[in-house]
């Protein structure tokens, strides 16, 4: 028994001996670890943080070189070489065979056979020499991969207990690896916007030196902590003499303290200041600047020297009012010769007209007739003239108008009809069917165009023929007069629309005539928001071309006595989307008292969701729908509804009285348009025109 207790304590022994010598040995690890930490940390660059590693390894584990491997596993294929201990290793190209991916998982792996391992086919037979043997392992951090490799060039020159104390040493070897690729990609950086800002600062001493601006920053209150002085010869006074001017303009100074309590950047600033005896305008413009707390501690900005700026915008503001006030007096001239003409030239044309009914010989009678021509002359020209002079002057404004294009052209046709026939002239016409019988311009002036062209197309042929025509296009009403006259020259086009020209400029001038008509037809097309052209060819004719918006008269609403013995409407059930409650009563009211039965909805959503409900039930036979409501409008409502296959009538019944309203109303799918004040009368109208079995003629 004895002898038994003394065995079993020698191996007692025996193992305190090997615990106590594992234990000595993991702390003198630990204080290598330490040390190699600390060492770390004072190193200046990766290939020191590196070598520091390395020692600390090489205490416990031969090796001849060393190499640490990474890449980032969602861009990258292939390994990159980070550092090395040799040019020998370094130049390897490396690329993941199976073995490194072991390995960034956690393992460390002994290759005995360096040249049968596929991570390694990419290496010379004379690369092995180095490398007969290693020793690798590797970790992941984030997306970064990253393998350190030790080679040998012994076979078998690694063990499992070198293998073991690479183990005990991974997380210092990750933290080695992190350290080093970090210090990598921060110096890159560091490196890269170093670059930058000098090249930034450079960019800017440029700058401040070539501008034609200067540059200055300003603390709280309004001292300057910088100004530029710029190279630029125009500048007559230097900047610090003109800024110093703050002092002295307490106005100024006040204007730009108040802009800068607000802290929000101004541009544009105009300073008058004063250098040499001379006026000089400054425009400053600046931001705020603050500090890392978020501390306003100023503004930067620019200033600029605007005096030739101002100087030009006075002399064409000065230009500018002595051309209106020529233009205006040569208006009032104009207007005064034509009352004063017009007076006498009155007087004359009546005794004319006297003579040519009073007992005259047939020569006599000849004698008249020219003179009542050269007086109708004469006050064409007066007529033409004192229209260029309105046209001109800001008070002029078109009267738009329901007017028919048809009968416009028939007016025409008939004030020149004696003049055509005595020159053996045919008169045409050609309306197409898709002009509408009425459109909304101003009438009165689109006669007048059409009198000047095809009077034109008159005066300047001698036989032929004069065709009108006149077609629509979309939105767009288009129209040519052709004629078989003289034609109009090449060089002449680019001024046949100015006043007081010509196509026969010529002193003998055998057709007469102001000029004026084209002037004052281009004016006129261009007032209605239209175009005019020609084509020409000398001695063969020409053709003009305008062109106009098409836009459809609005509907007229002519307040008439409520007939109420006829005509009436048989009881309906009306839907009346409108959210303001004195119109739903107004309405309500007024439906009611004709014997309809109404339903209110107080938006378009609430109208869809009513119809939606009742449509089977107790359908509706028909809506009026607010054009503005909340929620939903009656535009996108009506559209909706048209959507689902609504196909009852839709009346809108809004206070938006322009014409584009109710062409938004029409295309959302409305059946009329009717605006308010309501009347009675009209909404009874309305009612009979959607209403089958009622409507009134």
């Amino acid at each position: 028994m004895t002898g038994a207790v003394s065995e079993k304590l020698q191996e007692t022994l025996f193992e305190l001996n090997r615990v106590e010598e594992r234990e000595h040995k993991f702390k003198e690890e630990n204080r290598a670890i330490l040390s190699a930490i600390s060492a770390m940390s004072g190193a200046s660059n990766k290939i020191e943080v590196f070598n520091t590693l390395l020692k600390v390894i090489e205490r416990y584990v031969s090796f001849e070189n060393a190499l640490v491997l990474t890449r980032n596993k969602d861009t990258e294929d292939r390994y990159s070489c980070l550092v090395s201990t040799s040019h020998e290793v370094e130049k390897f190209q490396w690329q993941d065979g199976g073995t490194f991916s072991r390995c960034v998982n956690g393992q460390t792996v002994i290759l005995y056979a360096p040249d049968r391992v596929r991570e390694f086919d990419l290496l010379d037979a004379s690369d092995f020499d180095s490398c007969r043997s290693a020793l690798v392992t590797g970790m992941t951090v984030n997306a970064s991969e990253s393998i350190l490799l030790l080679f040998s060039s012994q076979k078998g020159g690694f063990d499992i207990k070198a293998q073991q104390v690479i183990e005990r040493f991974r997380p210092l070897i990750e933290r080695t690896i992190i350290d080093i690729d970090y210090r990598e990609r921060l110096q890159c950086l560091v490196s890269v916007k170093t670059q930058e800002l000098t090249a930034s600062r450079q960019r800017f001493r440029d700058f401040a030196k070539t501008a034609g601006d200067w540059f200055w920053e300003i603390n709280n209150n309004l001292q300057f902590t910088y100004l530029s002085s710029p190279s630029n010869e125009a500048l007559s006074t230097e900047p610090q003499a003109i800024m110093s001017q703050f002092d002295r303009q307490p106005e100024v100074k006040k204007r730009l303290m108040d802009l800068i309590q607000l802290e929000q950047p101004f541009s544009e600033v105009e300073w008058k200041v004063f250098s040499q005896g001379a006026e000089q305008w400054i425009s400053l413009s600046g931001r705020p600047y603050y500090d890392k707390r978020g501390n306003c501690l100023g503004f930067r900005g620019t200033a600029k020297d605007i005096t030739t700026r101002k100087q030009r915008l006075h002399e064409l503001q000065m230009a500018r009012r002595q051309a209106e006030s020529a233009n205006a007096a040569k208006s009032q001239f104009l207007a005064m010769m034509s009352h004063e003409i017009r007076t006498p030239l009155n007087a004359v044309m009546g005794l004319l007209d006297a003579l040519q009914q009073s007992p005259i010989n047939e020569e006599q009678e000849q004698w008249v007739l020219q003179m009542d021509k050269s007086a109708h002359l004469l006050l064409t020209i007066i007529n033409d003239v004192l229209d260029l002079s309105r046209v001109e002057s800001a008070r002029f404004a078109l009267h738009p108008e329901n007017m028919s294009p048809r009968e416009c052209i028939s007016v025409v046709f008939n004030q020149l009809k004696e003049a055509s026939s005595s020159k053996d002239i045919m008169l045409e016409m050609d309306v197409s069917n898709d002009v509408p019988n009425l459109i909304y311009q101003d009438g009165n002036r689109f006669t007048q165009i059409l009198l000047n062209l095809v009077g034109n197309a008159v005066k300047f042929s001698d036989t032929g023929e004069i065709n009108v025509s006149m077609w629509a296009e979309g939105r767009t009403l288009k129209l040519s007069v052709q004629d078989s006259g003289i034609g109009i020259a090449p060089e002449r086009k680019r001024d046949i629309f100015q006043p007081f020209t010509q196509a026969d400029g010529s002193i003998t001038r055998k057709y007469g005539g102001t000029g004026l008509g084209l002037s004052i037809c281009k004016k006129l097309v261009s007032m209605m928001q239209g175009t005019i052209d020609f084509e020409s060819q000398l001695g063969v004719g020409t053709t003009f071309y305008i062109t106009i918006p098409l836009i459809e008269p609005p509907m007229q609403e002519i307040v008439q006595k409520d007939k109420t013995e006829n005509s009436e409407v048989k009881p309906l059930r009306v839907l009346v989307a409108e959210d303001s409650k004195a119109n739903q009563m107004v309405v309500r009211l007024m439906l009611e008292k004709a014997g309809h039965s109404v339903v209110l909805a107080n938006n378009g959503q609430e109208a869809i969701e009513i119809l939606d409900r009742e449509r089977r039930e107790s359908p509706f036979d028909i809506v009026l729908m607010d054009m503005s409501m909340p929620v939903l409008c009656g535009i996108e409502a009506t559209k909706q509804l048209r959507a689902k296959g609504f196909a009852q009538p839709i009346i809108a019944l809004t206070a938006n009285a322009m014409n584009e309203d109710r062409e938004k109303c029409l295309q959302a799918g409305m059946d009329d348009f009717v605006t308010k004040p309501v009347r009675s009368v009209i909404l009874k109208q309305a009612l009979q025109r959607h209403t089958v079995g009622n409507v009134t003629t």
